[in-house]
């Protein structure tokens, strides 16, 4: 259902893209690399610089939509656009940033927590916000994250509803995961003719051409000009989300996974629960094989190796994580569980500027996980069944 903003784009958003005007303006905000890699024989490049050009598309037609209509107040400028310089990561930073490229992003304690290819704001005084896709591959759990991004901006902003829309090159409509996001409120999903055909308005001689400078718009604010409604503080929602819990696990309730999710905010979307002591070492990974590329250690060979071990879980599909720090280093290997209830390395969590806001999160203190609750977090995160 949709009114308003949305009732005026599904009668006036277009949906056969054959403007070269427009596809020349949306090659400015692509990099040197992305460009050429519209014309590259690498599919997968390809593909992925076809996704970016075609996200600068619909920001550019949303642009010009907006001088058409009361309904559209803002649209917040991105890309070659964002005028803003933007800010280093670093722990107790919450809300609306710019990352490195001019995207827009929500940051939770100096860690991207969410980001929106497009954001609006309507003539109600709500943000909303639009995501643009390309292909129908990886939709199955895509209502979700929309859900999520509603309710973070809801929070944030302190609006009531959150207006969404979905532009997409291919038809998704039939797919299971689009059918619930038709039926959030506050959302409408568009479908516009495929990127293949839309390719046709550029050629190789197009990334030649020197973009123009745009003459100031009207109606384009930048990001850092959002002041949120209400205060959001990410660690505090966390610190709660965990002490939640570790109250549940350590009451032993026979449902599990559902009782932890309905005692949390869902906000979070990774709780930590503490570092470990040797007894919950013992607790947490006897009989648990550690995989590290080709060397595999048993909990007896954890305190040689490493000066700390993390606990967490991700949500919302509550799968286990957990964070060995090597010693003597500023890095974190970051392990999950595999079919057989082993763990596995994934990757490496450092200081570097695209992590650092979450490394300082996680290398800060923590508190000694009780054993109590590190053999409940086995028993439920890492148990092969």
């Amino acid at each position: 259902m949709s009114t308003g903003a949305l009732d005026w784009l599904e009668g006036h958003f277009p949906r056969d893209f054959f403007d070269e005007e427009v596809a020349q303006r949306a090659l400015r905000h692509l990099g040197f690399t992305e460009r050429q890699a519209l014309f590259s024989d690498d599919y997968v490049l390809q593909r992925t610089s076809e996704g970016f050009w075609y996200e600068f598309i619909v920001y550019e037609v949303m642009l010009a939509l907006s001088l058409e209509t009361d309904r559209i107040h803002a649209i917040v400028g991105k890309g070659a656009d964002a005028r803003a310089h933007p800010a280093g990561m670093r722990p107790g930073q919450n809300g609306l940033y710019y990352s490195e490229r001019g995207s827009l992003t929500v940051r939770g304690n100096g860690q991207n927590i969410a980001e929106m290819d497009l954001l609006f704001v309507d003539d109600r005084g709500n943000m909303g916000f639009i995501e643009v896709i390309t292909t129908a591959m990886e939709l199955e759990r895509f209502h979700e994250e929309i859900r999520y991004k509603k309710r973070l901006l809801a929070s944030l902003l302190g609006q009531e509803t959150v207006p969404f829309v979905l532009v997409s090159s291919v038809d998704v409509s039939g797919y299971n995961s689009i059918l619930k996001i038709a039926e959030m409120p506050e959302s409408l999903i568009l479908i516009t003719n495929p990127i293949e055909e839309i390719r046709t308005l550029i050629y190789e001689g197009s990334l030649r051409r020197r973009p123009e400078k745009p003459a100031p718009h009207p109606k384009r604010i930048d990001l850092t000009s959002i002041h949120p409604g209400r205060t959001f503080d990410y660690k505090e929602i966390h610190d709660r989300n965990r002490d939640a819990v570790v109250r549940t696990l350590l009451s032993c309730r026979d449902d599990g996974i559902a009782a932890i999710s309905s005692a949390i905010n869902s906000l979070s979307k990774k709780i930590m629960l503490g570092t470990l002591g040797e007894a919950g070492i013992k607790a947490v990974l006897r009989d648990k094989k550690i995989r590290i590329n080709d060397t595999v250690l048993s909990a007896d060979d954890i305190k040689h190796r490493f000066s700390r071990v993390v606990i967490a879980f991700d949500i919302p599909a509550y799968t286990p994580v957990i964070y060995f720090k090597l010693k003597g280093k500023e890095e974190y290997l970051k392990l999950i569980r595999d079919a057989a209830g082993d763990l596995v390395f994934q990757g490496k969590r450092t200081p570097a500027p695209y992590m650092s806001g979450f490394y300082e999160w996680l290398d800060d203190e923590k508190p000694t996980v009780d054993s109590r609750v590190a053999e409940r977090y086995a028993s439920l995160f890492l148990s092969a069944n």
